[in-house]
């Protein structure tokens, strides 16, 4: 009964008077007001939660104030496992995540974190915005009942740590920070480094007492969490282009009005085209941020970095391969 005194305390901090065990139930009559709680673990302010915002003030637009939709920032509602959970027993509605969260889910949620899968962030749209994305976001969704919507780049993933490292051969034995994904560990393991899975919200505390010595992230969300306090050293490793996307419960986003889930498309897709247009001048900004910190900027070589990871796919991810070799010859 553990998860069901957490589900009581969640509720609480979301101000909810009900215990709901099943989102997918819900209906609402024709002219309700429809009130949605959006999960996400970043902090107020970043990116993430200023694409939320911005998603919500268009649905609230366009449906003339019929949905309202309370952005939950900072982990409020949970870290990211939670908020996922937490949808199908009703404590939010909408959880902004990464697909590669969605791993206990479906096998192919893995082929978000794959290292160096994607060349730049022109390939990462084409691929995202085009039939191959489509079919990945209903595999997903159908393998783990969720309805997947607005693919956003979050960002190529960065390392900030306190040891400076250039090569794989300075990476050896290093206490790094990654999601408790399972492509991640073993992306690190295969660099040689010591992997340690934290929830972001743990990180910097991790690094302030040296349970580890670095953690990998985007560049904007690491200024976010203002690792540039604990890490002076800022690598350009680039090894993952991550997609962020809106999740919702797949039966209660069908069991919504054919208008309200026509609007809140809308609204998701245009959030999602505003952050996308955003990244990559963000990127460039964040970076000069980290350098007025005092960080070190490092450029590793990066060719010896992607020539590590020949057959990574089909060694751990077998499955997946066909769907890797599809994307890498997307031109």
């Amino acid at each position: 009964m553990k998860w069901f005194a957490k589900a009581i305390t969640i509720l609480a901090l979301a101000g909810a008077v009900t215990v709901v065990m099943g989102s997918g139930a819900t209906t609402h009559a024709a002219g309700d007001k429809i009130v949605m709680k959006l999960a996400l673990a970043a902090p107020a302010g970043d990116v993430r939660d200023l694409t939320c915002q911005k998603m919500a003030e268009i649905a609230k637009e366009k449906s003339n104030g019929r949905i309202l939709i309370e952005v939950y920032s900072g982990g409020q509602l949970g870290d990211w496992r939670d908020a996922i959970e937490g949808l199908g027993m009703g404590i939010n509605e909408i959880v902004l995540e990464s697909l590669g969260t969605l791993d206990a889910y479906s096998e192919m949620a893995n082929i978000d974190a794959v290292p160096y899968l994607f060349r730049d962030a022109d390939h990462f749209e084409k691929v995202w915005f085009g039939p191959i994305g489509e079919k990945i976001l209903k595999t997903v969704g159908d393998e783990g009942n969720f309805k997947l919507l607005g693919p956003q780049n979050r960002g190529a993933r960065i390392v900030t740590t306190k040891v400076p490292f250039k090569t794989i051969a300075e990476l050896k034995g290093l206490k790094i920070r990654v999601p408790n994904i399972q492509v991640y560990i073993e992306t690190w393991k295969t660099l040689g480094a010591s992997p340690t899975p934290l929830a972001s919200t743990e990180s910097f505390t991790a690094l302030q007492q040296n349970t580890v010595v670095a953690q990998e992230n985007p560049i904007i969300l690491s200024y976010s969490y203002s690792f540039y306090d604990v890490c002076k050293y800022l690598v350009m490793t680039n090894h993952v282009f991550s997609a962020d996307m809106f999740i919702f419960d797949k039966q209660y986003f069908e069991n919504l009005p054919a208008d309200i889930q026509q609007i809140l498309t809308e609204a998701i897709n245009e959030a999602a085209k505003w952050r996308n247009g955003k990244c990559l001048l963000d990127e460039e900004e964040y970076r000069k941020k980290f350098e007025e910190k005092g960080v070190t900027i490092i450029e590793p070589e990066r060719a010896e970095f992607i020539a590590a990871f020949d057959g990574f796919v089909e060694k751990f991810f077998p499955k997946l391969t066909p769907w890797a070799t599809e994307i890498k010859a997307v031109k």
